[in-house]
């Protein structure tokens, strides 16, 4: 089951996407790095929260985690898009370092580096989305 489907994405407001198979492979693309930030929270396969439910739950957190992570997974298709890749390696490529052929010069692409949440391919909008439901939480008990 997808995060988010193409019409939930435009029902979000979201306009940048117009061709549904383009928005399929970016979505596809951003479940797995979302699953990989969050240790896979959503994932149906672990079944350990559950997207759906939370959606129509009668506790408003859920709800409002529900929403917000679909927002999350809407942000990263747009950026995945606008980068015009949609993996961490993909990303890296369209990061320049340093090129020169002739007398032609290119360096480093910060607008890239400064959009990626460190190498997570996950972009800075969506991390602070998921940090502030919580769902990139590194702690460990101690009980």
């Amino acid at each position: 089951m997808a995060y988010l489907t193409f019409d939930e994405y435009k029902q979000l407001g979201f306009t940048k996407i117009t061709d549904k198979d383009t928005f399929n492979r970016h979505e596809q693309a951003a479940e797995t790095q979302i699953d990989i930030t969050t240790r896979f929270f959503y994932n149906v396969d672990l079944n350990h929260h559950d997207l759906t439910d939370d959606l129509t739950s009668d506790e408003p957190f859920a709800v409002f985690r529900a929403k917000q992570f679909k927002r999350a997974a809407a942000l990263q298709c747009d950026y995945f898009d606008e980068l015009g890749a949609d993996t961490p390696v993909g990303i890296a490529n369209n990061d320049l370092s340093s090129v020169e052929i002739g007398r032609t010069h290119l360096q480093k692409n910060a607008s890239v580096s400064s959009t990626n949440y460190g190498k997570t391919g996950i972009a800075t909008g969506v991390a602070a989305i998921l940090v502030e439901l919580g769902m990139m939480t590194r702690a460990v008990s101690y009980q």
